[in-house]
């Protein structure tokens, strides 16, 4: 039993199944024409000897199984006994409910039903089935207070008022709320039981699809123009289409038509970018359409292509997981563009279609001279304007809500992505730096000073980030104790994703990789880090012929080594610049941020420099060792600069940086793009190495130090295209600002 539930495709195909079976009954109104789909409950169409009597009750029989399963899970697990017995009680009166059937004479359409000893043990399993469904709510609310658990014990307690009240009882409302209410009911279990068993499982959530939210997105558009278009039937545009869609109810049904047309519209684009609001929003609009195609105006083909996409929506959550976006005034105006286009489309479409006959053509020339007295003072009511007055009314809707759409998309409020509390305090970030760095590179997260930072609830750590249009980019690996990490990085991704924003976390070792995966994160090795074994480096490699004779030459050239500690002076940091800028003037070279230092004053005179001057002692090249914030065995250096006539010295350079940093064992080159990989991400390996490596042959260079390559990873969630969008991103994040 256990296993069962240990992979997430079994706990969603569980979910599938479960909202499937136990909603069997949507089709009894449809397949059951000796009562009234407009007052009978679903009870009745469950009686004996009812058409399709035994599908809707072996449904419910499958799908009190699969609840049944959960319950059984539940039990084997000690510390979860009351929500495991709360829901074989929901399960046994599931099955129960089968075997109780009423009995009831059809009279009419009407099915009344008769007092028997069936009769009341259905109902006294009826509220004790209700009573375990609101306690295992109310159980979920007391132990996990989410939102969703206390949005349904509401729900129940106001149908309970209602039905106390009688309201809930009056005619056609009764059976289109029974249908309501039990719809509720299931859905909501179906997500208990997911969200448990994939707590309990910890299961790695799916990797979100590009291709999956915009075949999402793609159909919610399509059905919001049909729905607009379907609505002018009222005209009998579509012929047979009108009985389909309004089974001769068209008076409200049509500007309900447009209004769900108009919001699908706006819905599609949100939906396309994965925000999880805009699916919420959906599975309310598309669970009032498959209740509407169910009983209000049977139609089985729209309820069950409306059943799937609910319940593929439903458990397809992973993929839209985002808040709203971050809104820009750019973002609104490509959005309100979006919707502008949409809606002048649509109108183009229904004009053609309104106009292609006379008959119609007449209707619709009456809608627009009259449209005043139609929509606003309604004094033509004869038998003749019924149509055009229809038609009228459906236009004004159409209009009103393509208006207020648009004027929401550049009017709404939102919120900026904001740092936590206390984000920016210096002393706190390297107090935490001093207390958990584990990288001899993780000063570029207290400098440059270009960052925001995340903080966990427990103000023990942070992830210093930058954000630029839809991507933020983090600096790996989370700063706090190991054991924490995982919860901060969740919190991180969690809260970006609420933001609407991309994620990417650089650079990444190997010994990280599975913090990350964790996460739900793809990786994707964009280069690797040189490591050199300073012992062996000094003992072996560097005595063979290639760097005796760099050494040589060196030697010959009058370069001497030296080193400064901080305080410098101001002469050195005078001659460290002009070295700087002799650099930057060659190839397009240019500073970078973030993630790399560049030449700036305060920084360098937190660093030990090592430089090489020629016979006259100018400085002819430099290199700042990183600082430390914390004890490591690993010792780096950042800036590399040499003046354009000494190139040669940059070899000797490190050979004697090397040699004098004997406190550490080993020395790290720093990142080469692409070297012992070949993963074709030129764009990303350029804007995290340019300004500190230029030369072609880097890896080829950095080869003659023999050092130990180290694979370096980009972890990024989403899909290809995503990559490609944090690719393009990724040289505005590193741009000095």
């Amino acid at each position: 039993m256990t296993k069962m539930f240990a992979s997430r495709k079994t706990i969603i195909l569980w979910q599938f199944l479960f909202i499937l079976l136990s909603t069997t009954w949507l089709w009894a109104p449809h397949l059951n024409h000796l009562i009234s789909s407009r007052v009978s409950l679903i009870s009745e169409y469950e009686v004996a000897f009812q058409p399709y009597s035994w599908l809707f009750r072996l449904g419910d029989i499958a799908g009190a199984g699969l609840l049944g399963l959960l319950a059984t899970y539940c039990l084997k697990i000690q510390r979860h006994k009351i929500p495991g017995w709360l829901l074989m009680t929901i399960a046994a009166g599931s099955a129960i409910d089968v075997l109780l059937v009423t009995n009831c004479h059809v009279s009419g359409h009407i099915c009344n039903e008769a007092i028997s000893w069936p009769f009341l043990g259905h109902a006294i399993e009826t509220v004790a089935t209700a009573s375990a469904i609101f306690l295992l709510s109310a159980y979920d609310v007391w132990v996990h207070k989410r939102l969703i658990s206390i949005s349904f014990v509401l729900f129940q307690i106001g149908y309970g008022l209602l039905f106390l009240t009688q309201l809930a009882s009056q005619n056609h409302f009764n059976t289109v709320s029974q249908f309501i209410y039990q719809t509720v009911l299931i859905v909501w279990i179906a997500w208990y039981g997911r969200d448990y068993l994939e707590t309990e499982n910890r299961t790695k959530a799916w990797v979100e699809s590009r291709a999956v939210r915009y075949i999402f997105a793609s159909w919610v558009f399509l059905n919001g123009i049909l729905a607009v278009l379907v609505s002018l039937s009222d005209v009998n545009v579509f012929g047979r289409l009108k009985a389909l869609y309004f089974a001769g109810d068209t008076a409200w049904l049509a500007q309900h038509g447009v209004v769900t047309g108009i919001i699908m519209l706006y819905l599609s684009r949100q939906l396309a970018r994965g925000e999880r609001r805009a699916r919420q929003i959906l599975l309310v609009i598309v669970g009032l359409e498959t209740i509407k195609y169910s009983v209000v105006t049977p139609s089985p083909l729209l309820m069950s292509i409306y059943l799937m996409t609910f319940a593929a929506l439903f458990v397809l959550r992973d993929y839209f997981d985002r808040g709203t976006i971050t809104r820009t005034l750019r973002i609104h105006l490509k959005d309100a563009l979006f919707m502008l286009g949409a809606v002048s489309g649509v109108a183009g479409i229904a004009t053609a279609i309104l106009f292609r006959t006379q008959e119609i053509s007449d209707i619709t020339t009456q809608s627009i001279d009259h449209f005043f007295d139609y929509t606003v003072t309604q004094t033509i009511i004869s038998k003749s304007h019924i149509r055009p007055a229809l038609l009228a009314h459906t236009i004004s809707a159409f209009v009103l809500a393509s208006i207020a759409t648009i004027t929401w998309i550049l009017f709404r409020p939102y919120k900026h992505l904001l740092a936590n509390d206390g984000s920016e305090d210096p002393e706190k970030i390297r107090d935490r730096l001093a207390e958990y760095s584990t990288s001899s590179e993780d000063f570029f997260k207290l400098w440059p000073e270009d960052k925001q930072y995340f903080w966990p609830q427990s103000g023990q750590g942070f992830i210093a980030y930058k954000t630029t249009g839809p991507i933020i980019c983090a600096l790996a690996d989370p700063i706090s104790a190991t054991p924490e990490k995982t919860r901060l990085l969740h919190e991180f991704t969690d809260w970006a994703r609420l933001a609407g924003l991309r994620i990417c976390f650089l650079p990444i070792e190997d010994r990280s990789k599975k913090l990350y995966v964790q996460a739900n994160l793809n990786l994707l090795q964009i280069g690797s880090s040189a490591l050199v074994d300073r012992q062996k480096f000094i003992s072996k490699t560097a005595r063979d012929k290639w760097w005796r004779w760099k050494t040589n030459r060196a030697v010959k050239s009058g370069y001497a080594y030296r080193t400064a500690m901080s305080p410098h002076s101001e002469q050195l940091m005078a001659e460290l610049r002009t070295v700087s800028d002799a650099w930057l003037t060659k190839d397009a070279r240019r500073e970078r941020g973030f993630a790399l230092g560049y030449f700036d004053e305060d920084y360098l005179q937190q660093c030990k420099i090592h430089f090489l001057t020629d016979q006259t002692g100018r400085i002819v090249a430099f290199t700042n060792q990183v600082p430390s914030l914390r004890s490591t065995n690993t010792v780096t250096v950042d800036l590399l600069r040499s003046l354009s006539d000494a190139d040669q010295a940059m070899p000797y350079l490190l050979l004697e940086t090397i040699k004098s940093t004997d406190e550490y064992k080993y020395f790290d080159l720093s990142f080469v793009p692409f070297a012992s990989t070949n993963k074709p991400l030129l764009k990303i390996a350029q804007a995290i190495s340019a300004s500190r490596f230029s030369a072609k042959g880097l890896e080829q260079f950095k080869n003659k130090f023999d050092p130990e390559w180290q694979p370096i990873h980009l972890a990024y969630d989403g899909d290809m295209a995503d990559l490609a969008l944090i690719a393009v991103n990724l040289e505005k994040i590193m741009k000095l600002e």
